[in-house]
Parts: C-alpha cells; structure tokens; sequence
C-alpha cells in the first residue's frame, strides 16, 4: 500500500508535507519521519503526515528524545591518600553546585556488597548539607573510619528535587589497602593528625592506687578508641566535640609506685609513633569530671565543731554587746548544727550496688559490691550519697542501694 501511494503520487505527498509542517526541514532533511512533536508517539508522527506506518518494529530508539540541560554538579575536594592506616578517620569533603530551585537533598552511600561495608564505618551519614557563600554552592564534609586492610570508599550519590525534576550525580568509588598497626605495650590504639594531654588529676583511690583522671584533645583522631593494655579499671568517662577535633575524659586505676603513666599514639601527619606521659603523683585538684573526688574522712566532724564554736562565738557577743543580731546569727549556727547531726555518716550498702564514678546513671562503673557491707558516706548530690568502703575505695551510689 505504502509504495503504490509513493510511485503513484510522489509530488503530491512532498506537496501536502510541505503545507501541513512548514517547520520540518529545519529540523531534518534526511528523515521526514523525525518531527519537532516530541509528545507524539511515532505512529501518530506519520498519521500527521498523511502516510500509512509499514510494519516496522518500534524500540526506543524509535522515540524522539528530548535533551535536558544538567543542573547539578558534584565534586570531591580532596580524594583520600594512597597511603592509609586501619582505624583512621578519615574526612571527604563534597562540594555541590544546583543551578536551579531545589527543596530536598538526599545522600546515599552505595556498597556492592557486605564485604565492602564492614571495610569502611560511616561516621556521619545524615550530615546536613551547609551553604557557602563565597561560591554560592553547598559544602558537607563525611567522616570514614577505615575498619579493614583491604577498604571500598563507597559511591557516593547525591539526589536533589530541582523545580526541573529529580536530579542525581555521584562520584567514584574507591578502593584501597590499609596498613594494620600492630603495635603493643603502651600504645593508646589512637591514630590521630595530633594528641594532647589537656590537664590531669590524679588522685588517691585506695591503699595501693591511685584514681587518674586524664583530659585528652585529638585532631582528626580516633579519640573514643583510648585504651591502655596495663590497667584493668579505665574508660571514657566523658566526651565531647566531633571527628575533626574531639575531647574525652579518661580514667584509669592506677598501682600507685608507678612513677608516671605512658602512652603513644600514631601521628598520621608525620607517620610515627608520639609519646604522651603525666607523672603518677596524687596532687591538689585541678580540672577533672570529678570535684572533691577524696575529701578527708573527718570532714563531718569539722563542719560540726566550727558550728558549735560560731554558736558559742554568737551568745557571747549577745551577752556582752546586748544587740539582737547576735542572737540571730546564733540561731541559724544552731540551725545548722541540728541539720549537720542529722545527715547520715555510715550506712550499710545492699549487696550488687554499682560503684560509680560521677553521681549520673550513665557513668562508669568502678566495681559492683559482691554482699552487703558498712560504708561512710561522704557527702550527697541528687538521688546519690558519696561513699568510701572498707578498702578506701571511694564512688557514688543510688540512695536506694543503701539499707539504712
């Protein structure tokens, strides 16, 4: 049918194409076929033209494609070295540019497979993304721990809602071998572009050791990992700050003829091991999570014998001056006297309390009690009394760990 209609009426067809779409030379003049209509199927295309389709199979590549301007570029600041260490943290700053209106950005990090996600740990993977001004673009900066020698840093893909449409762009993945630090001894398991021992308090704990208390900053370090093989007793008690700089606060039991406490962490800046110490002797209180963590035992005893002598200073001057005021501030010294007898100074502790460090539920727990025992209390905070045990070691209980 097609090719009677061509041989028999070739000028009028080319005629009447010319009438119904003057415009379509200008956009082929080698294939009639293709038309500016990019909302018509390829069927109608050739109905518009008066010519019956042949029976020709459609594909997509039949389907007239129209060209989208890109609006979203992303790029990588600073690609991660060559050469990298298990357990660093590691920073991949992105830089992205939408060149028009956009109200939500997702991002996406795409593993192949689950040995590629325990290679590397996503520090931050819901950070926001931030506007810089200069450039007018939008910065965010993820932070990876690399977890296995053999490491994938992931595809990283970043979907924008545009007032276009939904546009994506991603970058690379990476794949790498890190070195696996094996050092031991008094390696503190830190590697870091930078370590610094902030302030200190070392303090009695018992007989035999001494409670240290250390305030550590870490520069792009694996801060939170802090961990001595010598002691039994330690932890981070607080922390603070992000990947990029971070501060903890680290205790440790400590033998008290130690003479100094120890310890190295691996700069990442110039690839060696640095070594950090603090001298193991129990000194006045400085900075520390902890205030008046040891305070004398006959604490009690002096706040009730000034009492007493500021009630009997108080009378004395009523008496030989006869002014009222005496008589008040005489008053509320015996006030305070009465209050200071009535606060508890020994208790029996019920039998597995948790001793902790500071008077909070989520602090470290120095021991747990194994039977009930005697106790005195120190002082009171909150819902919790300040105890010492039998063998002077000193910690915060609940009030409802005591019997009585």
């Amino acid at each position: 049918m097609l090719e009677e209609n061509l041989q028999e009426q070739p000028t009028p067809i080319e005629s009447e194409t010319s009438q119904n779409s003057p415009n379509l030379n200008e956009h082929s003049s080698t294939n009639p076929f293709l038309a500016p209509q990019d909302s018509l199927e390829p069927q109608e295309i050739l109905k518009s033209q008066n010519v019956e389709s042949p029976n020709l199979p459609v594909t997509e590549d039949s389907y007239p494609t129209s060209l989208v301007a890109k609006n979203v570029y992303l790029e990588m600041l600073n690609p991660p070295l060559d050469l990298l260490y298990v357990h660093q943290i590691i920073p991949l700053e992105l830089k992205l540019l939408v060149l028009s209106d956009y109200s939500t950005i997702k991002t996406e990090f795409m593993f192949e497979n689950n040995i590629q996600a325990t290679s590397v740990e996503i520090l931050n993977a819901n950070e926001n993304w931030t506007l810089n001004a200069e450039d007018s673009s939008l910065r965010n900066t993820f932070y990876l721990k690399i977890k296995q020698p053999n490491y994938t840093i992931p595809e990283i893909r970043v979907i924008v809602n545009t007032s276009e449409g939904e546009a994506n762009e991603r970058t690379q993945s990476l794949s790498g071998k890190a070195i696996k630090l094996e050092r031991k001894g008094n390696f503190s398991q830190v590697l870091a572009q930078d370590l610094k021992i902030l302030d200190t308090k070392i303090t009695n704990y018992d007989t035999n050791h001494n409670l240290a208390v250390l305030q550590l900053q870490s520069l792009m370090g694996n801060l939170f990992d802090f961990h001595l093989e010598a002691y039994t007793q330690q932890g981070i008690e607080s922390k603070s700050g992000d990947y990029k700089q971070a501060v903890a606060f680290y205790y440790a039991i400590v033998p008290k003829d130690l003479n100094a406490i120890r310890f190295d962490y691996f700069n990442t800046t110039t690839s060696k091991y640095t070594e950090l110490h603090v001298e193991n002797i129990a000194i006045e209180d400085r900075v520390s999570t902890q205030s008046d963590i040891r305070p004398k035992n006959n604490y009690q005893f002096f706040k009730i014998t000034a009492m007493v002598f500021l009630i009997i200073v108080f009378f004395g001057l009523y008496l030989y001056k006869r002014k009222k005021i005496f008589i008040l501030l005489g008053v509320v010294a015996l006030g305070i006297l009465l209050y200071l007898l009535t606060l508890k100074t020994s208790a029996t502790l019920k039998a597995n309390v948790p001793l902790r460090i500071q008077p909070t539920f989520n602090s470290t727990i120095i021991l747990t009690t194994q039977e009930p025992m005697e106790v005195e209390i120190l002082g009171q905070r909150s819902h919790y009394y300040k105890v010492i045990l039998q063998d002077d070691s000193i910690g915060w209980v609940k009030r409802n760990d005591i019997q009585n």
